[in-house]
């Protein structure tokens, strides 16, 4: 028997990882009474999966499922109807061999689909088995698997009101969800209270506050991704053809590190510094303020980035140097501030030496590392 104080670490944990990704026109949280919710899909009643690869001592389908979560979340208030719609894997996994994923079944697809046609709201869990990602796991194609892309086509065409849950040990490149899906939650492979956790932020008794701790591309020729990469030569976008993009694809990720929403909104003031130079034994003070504009309160993550214009060696277009997480609020406005000394501008210079080298650099704050308020400062050697 697991210690309770044990299982509820594991749920908090669980769902303070929770990324919600999209969620248009409100559908999330889902109200607590009203027609029937359909749940679907190949790993909405999957208990194994939610424990991942590395799972230590993990006992085999021992999770609380996404279905059974949506059950103990409602209650007698709403009922909750499932289909599977689509089977993941031909066969168990067998440690000495491949994942054998299924392509040809399609027919449990009608079924699900007449389902969805009558909820008032779908929830439908896709992503990955557990072990298809995870050590000797590498993938060439990191979309969904199998006959998913179908399944979820054929949902969104009969119920638009869908929520699509991804279940995945990596970043899955699925800009068709992105695009069609109206509401769309980042679940991971969360452990042994996943079910619970993501019901939590589902039903709206808890305001999912996490960020993406990577890119998602938008597809494998994208990779690698990321957003600490180094300056290209040849920035953009220009008039002309002699520039850093793809002819069939956007340059972007499908959505950017650090990136993640809430059942709130929060607006950002004014970045401001306390001087434009920063001395080799001195502190930089950077301030903003952040707003809950909405209706309920919320955790924001403001995260600061550094950008080094000039290095003897080259230096990425931003790096990550701090984040401060807040509550806010309904109308409420705080004043967060960070403290910048050379210690957070120094790297391994040409000289094989961890130091701060004097110049230019701009300081970026924001919600996420593709929405930034920026700000220039000098530092200076003496």
């Amino acid at each position: 028997m697991l210690a309770q104080e044990h299982l509820d670490a594991s749920r908090d944990v669980a769902r303070k990882s929770i990324v919600l990704l999209k969620n248009e026109k409100n559908l999330l949280p889902l109200a607590p009474t009203g027609g029937f919710v359909a749940v679907i899909g190949p790993l909405a009643d999957d208990k194994d999966t939610p424990l991942g690869n590395w799972r230590g001592q993990a006992i085999e389908n021992s999770a609380v499922s996404l279905l059974q979560g949506l059950k103990d979340g409602f209650g007698e208030s709403r009922e909750v109807q499932y289909a599977k719609g689509c089977v993941l894997t031909d066969e168990p996994w067998n440690f000495m061999y491949e994942l054998s994923i299924n392509t040809t079944d399609r027919s449990m697809i009608s079924e699900a689909v007449e389902l969805a046609r009558k909820a008032s709201v779908v929830v439908l869990a896709v992503g990955e088995d557990s072990q298809q990602s995870g050590e000797a796991r590498s993938q060439a194609n990191i979309g969904l698997a199998g006959v998913q892309n179908e399944l979820v086509e054929a949902v969104l065409e009969a119920n638009p009101n869908t929520v699509v849950v991804l279940m995945n040990g990596r970043p899955l490149a699925v800009p068709q969800i992105a695009e069609n899906a109206p509401s769309i939650v980042e679940a991971w492979h969360l452990g042994s209270q996943a079910g619970h956790a993501i019901a939590d932020v589902l039903l709206g008794n808890y305001n999912p506050a996490g960020k993406l701790p990577v890119s998602f591309p938008r597809s494998a020729g994208q990779c690698p991704v990321y957003y600490n990469h180094k300056s290209s030569g040849r920035p953009g976008p220009q008039d002309n053809v002699f520039w850093v993009h793809y002819t069939d694809e956007d340059s972007r990720p499908l959505w950017p590190f650090g990136f993640g929403l809430s059942y709130t909104t929060f607006e950002y003031g004014p970045l401001s510094l306390n001087s434009d130079v920063l001395n080799a034994d001195g502190r930089l003070t950077a301030t903003g303020t952040v707003q809950n504009t909405g209706k309920r309160a919320g955790e924001e993550i403001v995260q600061l980035y550094i950008r080094d214009l000039v290095g003897s060696v080259t230096r990425p277009i931003k790096e990550l140097k701090g984040f401060q997480k807040i509550m806010l609020q309904p109308g409420e406005r705080q004043t967060v501030t960070f403290n910048i000394t050379p210690t957070d501008l120094a790297f391994y210079t040409r000289k094989g030496v961890w130091e701060a080298e004097p110049g230019e650099f701009h300081l970026m704050v924001g919600p996420h590392s593709e929405k930034l308020d920026h700000k220039a400062f000098k530092l200076v050697s003496e």
